[in-house]
């Protein structure tokens, strides 16, 4: 199994129009092959928030099948004006990992 995670934050005033774009995500990424499961945490603060997006994948590979799209959206909404959520984002860390068997 491979774990994606990504840290994202963003002023607490728009913490409705994070939700939605999270929530976007969650639904494109459901209907790709290799999808096992999609986790939203949040750490709400008075100014300042973070969501942790933690999704679960069968492959690295198939994970790599839907960010090569997810890309595309977001650079076609920047292209387009729509800024696609891009615009909330304080800051960003990513994590990519793989699930191992311990002894």
């Amino acid at each position: 199994m491979h774990i994606e995670t990504v840290s994202i934050e963003f002023e607490t005033t728009n913490k409705e129009k994070m939700l939605q774009s999270v929530a976007h995500h969650r639904k494109e990424m459901a209907d790709f092959e290799g999808f096992l499961g999609y986790e939203v945490w949040l750490k709400e603060g008075s100014r300042k928030s973070t969501v942790m997006n933690v999704s679960r994948w069968a492959s690295k590979e198939e994970f790599t099948v839907w960010m090569k799209q997810h890309r595309d959206f977001h650079r076609e909404m920047k292209r387009t004006g729509g800024g696609g959520g891009s615009e909330l984002v304080v800051t960003r860390q990513t994590g990519s990992y793989d699930m191992i068997e311990v002894n």
